[in-house]
């Protein structure tokens, strides 16, 4: 009997055990939706999945760009679902039965409320991570940043994750030059120093969000290694909102000793200068017309100092300039878009940048020539009181047809844009001193007018169609671009024109493109986008001084593909690849030799061909948070500015001679800067980006890049061999504070790098801002310092190909600025249609 009880016993237990061991090998799933209290998308929501009977936590995971969530993998049992969210009030759901019976459980869409007085006085807000990872981009979100407040939109762009200025102001990400610039989706079509004016002179307060795309797909123009998309505020169904701004800050200026112990810097102080600041943006809809503008105006000035030590032909060359500079812009972005009925819309749009930079004082240089035991040999003394007078507009005209609700739709778009550009030297003059300091010779009076004349016409068209029963989607575009641009550089010494310097350049360009993509999701896990894009260009330029014309006409195939991998909820992979084209700017295909100063010239090159990379990238995302990626591209003819003594080269040193005939200048020390082909330029990337909240009032973003960089070629007849592990390091913490107060405190670090032959010192600035809202959150008083340290300062050193060259510039960042914003009217006004627009190609190589 006994034996009986145990067996009974024992086999009691074991088909308990064995049940409920069929029980937990139930594979449940929960999942959701985390929206906010007007239905919108909630991203990176913190999702916790409870036991019900102790709260015990099973799970956790962040909601995704549409608020999604899923839990899988559940054993039966009974469940609570967490949800947080730093601005909103924690949300408990009920108890959840996941069984045998119901393994499938879809959640009731989650309703966030914003949290209110959760800190005693403290209203807090929900806004965007500074830093976020979409499919194919990075998005840095600075619409809400404090410390970009009264900063300009380049100084903005420089905060981005591994974006740099090179010494000549060329934009670089992570490490690569001939980035192209988008504003809204259109590309600017500008020289770099015009683009450059116009970063400068544009206003954070104007940017919502910065795109930076690492390896665009086959429907974006081939030229450019990669592209950053500045995307501008816009008002967001029916009535009328906007806004104003105005600021005002103080630049404080160079405040270095005279003199360092090394003697190196002999900077002045120059003192602090102001900044004035003031937009508009209106948006109105009315019925079937939607009208929408945004108007801004910004006065900023910049004191400087720079300094330059070079040898050339056996001599020491040391030169010191003080400037103290103003740029007066006007931007502009006004259009109508007509709602021809629920499908067609017709649209017009202009832009424009109006303005003038003029040197407030001339600027001063001074230069010494001395032996190599520093003995003073000579010295020259340069002013020179420049001014330079911009209207930069583009007209744009645009249609859009929605077929059906399956997704076809078809875009087109036609551009013309004209830029006019009058840059004029009122007056350099430079004299001469021997090492006594006796003036000699004759002294040199130049005055230059320079006019830029650009015009672009650009039309193309999109097709879209979806492939619903294979789950893709198919789109095939073509584009034509019409280009020319005028150059006629005229100088005069002493009033009569100096055939030696004056130039006349014309260039013409015209490439035409197709291209097709096709999307597919085969499956939850896996999704593919390939594309294919061809590009004819036919070119020719024109030296009508020289009388000289070369032109080129190639054909390009451009292929991208793009590899999407969800592994699961927390987890996903993309790969990428695609070819790019970097095409020379317009006037660096100019042979002239161009004055810069009386022993600094530029000279072009008619021989450049057009540089091609391909770029590879793997990027891993955990939670929605965490962001890794890396990259790799290999660029051949890889187009670099290098320096050279004129004397080393006979051509040029022939130019060299003829510009300075007459002159008490010494051909035999000038240093020339020209654009060459070098044979290659390898760039590798590895970068993380993670977000951390430290308390629900304290959170901060930060972002690692380490690069490897290799460059290789033959400049001279001499190698150019360099393997450099530059890295970067950005960080910003955001801190929520009673009675409506908002901090933030930023810090970007740049290591020593390299620019070709310039290798660079480190940089970085620290950044503090403040920021308090009233009158219901319809307006903000903000107040900021920018490189509060003044650290943000430019030191590079060339040493390579026969010249010995070291250049440092103290940045006038330090800036104190004082925003006031002002927002009327419904605030629910649609936003205006965000297009990409045909002229999306050629504004970046208008030239210098």
């Amino acid at each position: 009997m006994s034996k009986l009880l145990l067996f009974l016993l024992a086999l009691t237990i074991t088909s308990t055990v064995v049940a409920q061991n069929r029980v937990n090998d139930i594979t449940g799933k929960v999942s959701g939706n985390i929206l906010d209290e007007k239905g919108q998308p909630l991203a990176a929501a913190t999702i916790l999945l409870l036991k019900a009977a102790d709260s015990t936590l099973v799970k956790s995971t962040l909601s995704d760009n549409k608020g999604n969530f899923t839990f899988d993998q559940l054993a039966a049992n009974q469940y609570l679902i967490s949800v947080t969210l730093v601005g909103y009030q924690k949300y408990f759901t009920s108890k959840l039965m996941v069984s045998a019976e119901i393994q499938s459980i879809m959640v009731p869409a989650i309703l966030l409320s914003p949290a209110v007085n959760s800190l005693k006085t403290v209203t807090i807000t929900a806004q965007k991570p500074l830093i976020e990872m979409q499919d194919d981009k990075l998005v840095m979100n600075v619409k809400n940043s404090i410390v970009a407040t009264g900063n300009t939109a380049l100084e903005v762009l420089q905060k981005a994750p591994g974006v740099s200025l090179d010494p000549n102001e060329n934009i670089s990400l992570n490490g690569k030059t001939g980035i192209l610039i988008y504003i809204d989706g259109k590309q600017t079509y500008m020289s770099q120093s015009d683009l450059t004016n116009l970063l400068k002179s544009m206003r954070s307060d104007q940017i919502d969000k910065i795109e930076i795309i690492s390896n665009p797909s086959a429907r974006y123009d081939a030229a450019g290694k990669a592209i950053i998309n500045i995307i501008t505020i816009k008002n967001t169904n029916f009535g009328t909102n906007g806004s104003v701004n105005a600021g005002a800050a103080v630049v404080l200026g160079p405040t270095v000793p005279l003199r360092e112990t090394n003697g190196g810097l002999n900077y002045k102080n120059l003192g602090n200068a102001p900044r004035y600041n003031a937009s508009l943006n209106l948006n109105n809809r009315e019925g079937k017309v939607n009208l929408f503008g945004n108007f801004n105006y910004n006065v900023p000035q910049s004191p400087g100092n720079s300094q330059g030590f070079r040898t050339v032909d056996g001599a020491l060359y040391d030169q010191y300039s003080y400037s103290h500079n103003l740029v007066a812009n006007l931007y502009y972005k006004a259009g109508l878009d007509y709602f021809l009925n629920d499908k067609t819309t017709l649209g017009v749009l202009a832009t424009g940048s109006n303005g003038h930079w003029e040197n407030l004082s001339p600027t001063v240089t001074n230069a010494y020539f001395k032996n190599l035991n520093g003995d003073l040999q000579s010295s020259v003394l340069t002013t020179s009181n420049g001014y330079n007078i911009w209207s930069n507009n583009t007209f744009n005209g645009n249609f859009k047809h929605t077929f059906d609700t399956t997704g076809r739709v078809l875009t087109a778009d036609i551009d013309y844009s004209h830029y006019n550009d009058l840059a004029e030297e009122r007056g350099l003059n430079t004299h001469f001193f021997d090492a006594n300091s006796q003036e000699y010779g004759t002294p040199l009076d130049i005055t230059s007018h320079i006019p830029n004349i650009y015009n672009i016409v650009a039309a193309k068209v999109d097709y879209s169609m979806p492939l619903p029963k294979i789950k893709a989607k198919l789109d095939l575009g073509a584009k034509s671009s019409w280009v020319k641009s005028d150059n006629d550089a005229r100088f005069f010494n002493d009033g009569l024109v100096d055939t030696g310097r004056s130039n006349h350049f014309v260039y013409t360009e015209n490439i035409d493109a197709l291209y097709g993509t096709f999307s597919k999701d085969f499956s939850k896990t896996w999704s593919l986008q390939a594309g294919l894009r061809m590009e004819y260009t036919k070119s020719e330029g024109n030296s009508l001084t020289l009388d000289q014309i070369s032109s080129q006409s190639y054909l390009d195939f451009f292929p991208s593909l793009f590899v999407k991998q969800n592994i699961n909820a927390n987890n996903e992979l993309s790969y990428s690849y695609s070819r790019r084209i970097n095409r020379p700017a317009y006037n660096s295909l100019n042979p002239f030799i161009y004055f810069l100063d009386p022993y600094t010239y530029t000279v072009g090159n008619e021989y450049l061909k057009p540089s091609y990379t391909d770029s590879y990238g793997v990027n891993y995302t955990f939670r929605h948070s965490l962001i890794a990626t890396f990259g790799y591209s290999n660029s051949n003819n890889y187009m670099v500015q290098v320096y050279k003594n004129a004397i080393d080269n006979p051509v040029v040193y022939a130019k060299v001679l003829a510009s300075t005939a007459g002159t008490s200048v010494d051909p035999t020390k000038i240093t020339y800067l020209t654009t060459e082909n070098l044979a290659n330029f390898k760039v590798l990337n590895l970068g993380i980006t993670f977000p951390v909240t430290v308390t629900s009032w304290w959170n901060m973003n930060n972002n690692f890049t380490q690069l490897y960089i290799k460059y290789t070629g033959t400049v001279n007849a001499a190698g150019l061999n360099y393997n450099v592990f530059p890295y970067n390091f950005y960080t910003d913490q955001m801190f929520i504070l009673p009675q409506a107060f908002t901090a933030e405190v930023s810090m970007n670090y740049n290591s020593k790098t390299i620019y070709t032959q310039i290798v660079t010192k480190e940089q970085y600035s620290v950044n503090l801002g403040l920021r308090k809202s009233f009158w219901n959150k319809h307006a903000d008083l903000k107040l900021s310092v920018n490189d509060i340290f003044a650290t943000n300062r430019f030191d590079g050193t060339v040493n390579t190909t026969g010249v010995v060259y070291r250049s440092t510039n103290l940045a006038t960042d330090r800036v104190v600025s004082v925003n006031f914003t002002y927002r009327f009217g419904n605030s629910n006004v649609k936003s205006a249609r965000n297009r990409s627009t045909a002229d999306e190609d050629e504004r970046n190589r208008v030239g210098n």
